[in-house]
């Protein structure tokens, strides 16, 4: 078997990496910079940070050890254990939790554009379920499936709270947190990650060296700028 090539690992984070990884080991499958065409010739208009789906009935470990089965950040990100949860994401690095205006208005029609894209719907129930994403942040459907928007950012917005009380939000200090858990709490399970891409494993790198959660999370958000 051929070795993977060594890739360089980067001397910075791009924070919507980071929040790919943090989906990535909760079981979320991924696109990154999901573009929504515009119906004629001319620019985009617009993307999502991430479009993500996750089954109910993911395990990592079921078969290894059953008894130690891996934990997602369930209460954080409000994971369900019966629906197929599809999620849109808007993230942001040095700013509270936002939702772009794509998002919130329903006029311009993209949660359409975006439903219809990936499928996950037969086409006479996109229309409700876009209605219900721009009027909540969230969609479920009687077909085990909930569509929604989570919101990625520095720190946690009222606003967005109390315009939409079920987006869930996301801070960075709480993502890497899980992060450094993961990591070190299956350090001996995650050693052979050479097909990793490099954001990937310059994150494992620096929980690898730092010597507790506090300075892992401390070097990580300093290579993706945040500032605290």
């Amino acid at each position: 078997m051929s070795r993977v090539p060594q890739r360089p690992t980067p001397d910075r984070l791009d924070p919507e990496k980071v929040a790919y990884w943090y989906f990535r080991l909760n079981g979320f499958f991924q696109i990154e910079n999901f573009v929504v065409h515009p119906g004629r010739r001319g620019s985009q208009r617009t993307d999502a940070d991430l479009l993500a789906v996750r089954f109910p009935y993911r395990a990592e470990r079921l078969f290894d050890d059953p008894s130690d089965i891996m934990d997602d950040d369930m209460e954080c990100l409000a994971l369900s254990g019966d629906l197929i949860d599809v999620v849109i994401v808007e993230v942001k690095t040095n700013q509270p939790c936002a939702l772009n205006g794509p998002w919130t208005q329903q006029d311009e029609q993209n949660v359409h554009r975006v439903l219809a894209a990936i499928g996950c719907l037969p086409p006479e129930l996109v229309e409700p379920a876009a209605v219900d994403v721009y009027r909540a942040g969230i969609h479920r459907a009687d077909l085990g499936l909930c569509i929604r928007l989570v919101a990625v950012g520095a720190n946690r917005s009222d606003n967005l709270e109390e315009r939409y009380p079920e987006v869930v939000q996301l801070v960075w200090e709480e993502m890497l947190a899980f992060i450094w858990d993961r990591f070190h709490r299956y350090r001996q399970q995650k050693t052979q990650v050479d097909q990793w891409d490099a954001e990937g494993l310059k994150i494992k790198q620096l929980s690898d060296s730092s010597a507790d959660e506090g300075e892992f999370i401390g070097l990580a958000l300093g290579l993706m700028g945040v500032r605290t």
